[in-house]
C-alpha cells in the first residue's frame, strides 16, 4: 500500500507552503489520454466540485499531506487508481484480487498439507515397516541363534548323557572291583592275623628257648647267687642297745640307712652292703651295693708300693674277676636276646693289672650302661634297678619273676636311670696323663642309645605267597 500511496496525488495543499502563510498554488493540469478512464474523470470533477486545501489533513494512506488525493469516500469504497496511468486497475479490484489469491493460497496450502499429510503418513508407514523389517531381522537371528543354542545345548546333553552312561559303567566296574579288594582284604587280614598269631606264637617259642638257654647258661657257665654276710651294721647294734630309742624309731633310722636318693626318687639299697652276689664260684664275688672301694684302695696301694703280692686272692681279684665274667655273660645274653648294647666294652677290659681308677670307672660306666639296657629291652621293673648295682641287676634280668625274659620288640629307657648313670665320683672326674688317647677309641667304639640297627636288605626274605597285584 506505501507503494500505491507514493504514486496517488495528495489530496490537500503543499504543507510547506501552509505553514509559511503563502497562497496555495494552482493545481497542476495533467494532460488527459484519450485512453483515460471514466474514473479519473469522475476523480478530478470530484476533485473540482470538492477539493479541500487544508494543510493539516493527512493521507488515510500514505499518511501524509503533501499532495492533494480524492475525497474520503471513494477512499472507502476503494475507487481510485494511479494518476500516472501506470495501472488502470481500481483499489477495490486489487482488494478482490488480492482476496481471491489469498484464498487461493489458502486452498492450495490446505491441499499442499493434505498431500503432505499422505506423504507424512505414507513414509511413517515407510519407518514403520522399515522398523518392523529391522525387529524381523532381529527376531530371525535371534530365533536362528537359539536354534544354534538349543542344537548345541542338545550336542552337549547328548554328550553328558553318554559320559553319564560311561561313568554309570565304569562306577559299575569299580563297585566290582570294589568288592573284589574288600574279598582280597578281607583274606589278607585272615591272613595278616593266621601269620600274626603264627609270628607270636613263634615268639613265644623263641622266647621260651631263649629263656632255656639262659638259664643253662646261669646254671652250668655263669651261676649266681646272693650271699648274706654275717657281720652286722654297728649302727643297728647300739641303736637297739639304746633304752632312749623306741622300736618304730630304731625301725625308721634301719630304713633311712637301707635307702639311697636317686635321680629324684627312693631306692632300697638292701642291707647296705652286707650282701654280695657271686658268679661261677663262691670266691669271685661283687659287693651288691655297687661299693668298689677295695679295688681302688688295691689300685692306690698297687701305684705307692709296686712290690710282688703275697696274696692271690685279695678283693681287688675278686672284683677284676666278677666284672669280667659279668662282661661276657652280658654280651652272650646280648646275642641270645639279640639286642644291640649302646656302649662297646670288650670281655677282658677288666682283666688288667694296670687299670687307672678313671679306666676302670669308665668301663664299669659302660657295663651298666649294657645291663640296663637289655634290662629295659626285657621290661624289668625299673623300681628294682639301681644303676650301680652290676649283678643286683643282672639277677633281675635273668630271674624266674621276669616273665617278659626272651621277648622281642620295641622298649623304652628310662630317664632317670641313664642320667643317673652319667654320675662319676669326683676323684675320678678328670682323665689320666696315660688315658688321653682312651677317650677318643671310646667314642669312635661306642655305638650309642640314638642309632637302631636295621638288618641289610640281602638278608631280608620276603614271602612270596604274600605279593598280591591289585589292578585297579
Amino acid at each position: 500500500m506505501a507503494s500505491l500511496a507514493a504514486g496517488l496525488q495528495p489530496l490537500g495543499p503543499d504543507p510547506a507552503a501552509s505553514l509559511c502563510g503563502a497562497k496555495p498554488p494552482l493545481p497542476r493540469q495533467y494532460p488527459h489520454s484519450a485512453a483515460s478512464t471514466p474514473g479519473c474523470v469522475m476523480a478530478e470533477s470530484v476533485d473540482d466540485a470538492e477539493g479541500l486545501y487544508v494543510a493539516v489533513e493527512r493521507c488515510p494512506l500514505c499518511t501524509t499531506s503533501r499532495r492533494r488525493l480524492t475525497c474520503a469516500r471513494c477512499i472507502q469504497a476503494g475507487d481510485f487508481v494511479y494518476f500516472d496511468g501506470r495501472n488502470s486497475e481500481r483499489y477495490s479490484e486489487k482488494v478482490g484480487r488480492l482476496k481471491k489469491l489469498r484464498e487461493e493460497k489458502e486452498k492450495l496450502q490446505q491441499s499442499i498439507l493434505q498431500a503432505m499429510d499422505r506423504r507424512l503418513q505414507a513414509d511413517e508407514m515407510k519407518w514403520k515397516i522399515m522398523l518392523c523389517k529391522i525387529k524381523i531381522e532381529q527376531l530371525k537371528e535371534a530365533v536362528a541363534w537359539g536354534n544354534e543354542e538349543v542344537k548345541s545345548d542338545r550336542e552337549l546333553l547328548l554328550r553328558s548323557q553318554e559320559e553319564t552312561l560311561r561313568l554309570q559303567r565304569r562306577a559299575g566296574r569299580h563297585q566290582e572291583k570294589r568288592d573284589k579288594i574288600e574279598r582280597h582284604n578281607r583274606r589278607l587280614g585272615e591272613l595278616l592275623e593266621k601269620r600274626a598269631q603264627e609270628h607270636q606264637g613263634k615268639l613265644l617259642q623263641l622266647a621260651a628257648l631263649r629263656r632255656e638257654h639262659i638259664l643253662e647258661l646261669t646254671t652250668h657257665i655263669f651261676p649266681m647267687q646272693e650271699e648274706k654276710q654275717g657281720s652286722r651294721d654297728p649302727a643297728d647294734v647300739m641303736a637297739e642297745c639304746d633304752p632312749v630309742l623306741t622300736s618304730s624309731t630304731v625301725t625308721e633310722l634301719a630304713e633311712a640307712r637301707r635307702t639311697t636318693y636317686l635321680s629324684g626318687r627312693w631306692i632300697w639299697d638292701d642291707q647296705n652292703g652286707e650282701t654280695s652276689v657271686s658268679i661261677t664260684g663262691a670266691p669271685v664275688v661283687l659287693p651288691s651295693n655297687g661299693d668298689y672301694s677295695a679295688y681302688y684302695s688295691w689300685v692306690e696301694e698297687k701305684s705307692t708300693n709296686p712290690g710282688p703280692e703275697l696274696d692271690h686272692i685279695n678283693p681287688a681279684h675278686t672284683i677284676s674277676a666278677a666284672l669280667c665274667y659279668a662282661t661276657q655273660l652280658v654280651t652272650i645274653l646280648s646275642h641270645i636276646l639279640d639286642v644291640n648294647l649302646p656302649k662297646k666294652l670288650c670281655n677282658s677290659e677288666f682283666c688288667g693289672e694296670n687299670l687307672s681308677r678313671y679306666r676302670f670307672t669308665r668301663c664299669l660306666s659302660k657295663l651298666n650302661t649294657n645291663i640296663l639296657h637289655l634290662c629295659f629291652s626285657q621290661h624289668v621293673n625299673s623300681d628294682k634297678l639301681h644303676p650301680h648295682h652290676t649283678l643286683r641287676n643282672v639277677m633281675f634280668l635273668i630271674g624266674p619273676d621276669n616273665d617278659n625274659l626272651g621277648r622281642t620288640g620295641p622298649f623304652e629307657v628310662s630317664a632317670d636311670l641313664e642320667e643317673s648313670m652319667e654320675f662319676v665320683e669326683p676323684e675320678a672326674s678328670g682323665p689320666t696323663e696315660d688315658s688321653g688317647d682312651e677317650a677318643v677309641t671310646d667314642e669312635e667304639t661306642d655305638l650309642g642309645t640314638d642309632w637302631e640297627t636295621v638288618p641289610s636288605p640281602r638278608f631280608c626274605d620276603i614271602p612270596s605267597q604274600v605279593r598280591v597285584a591289585v589292578r585297579i
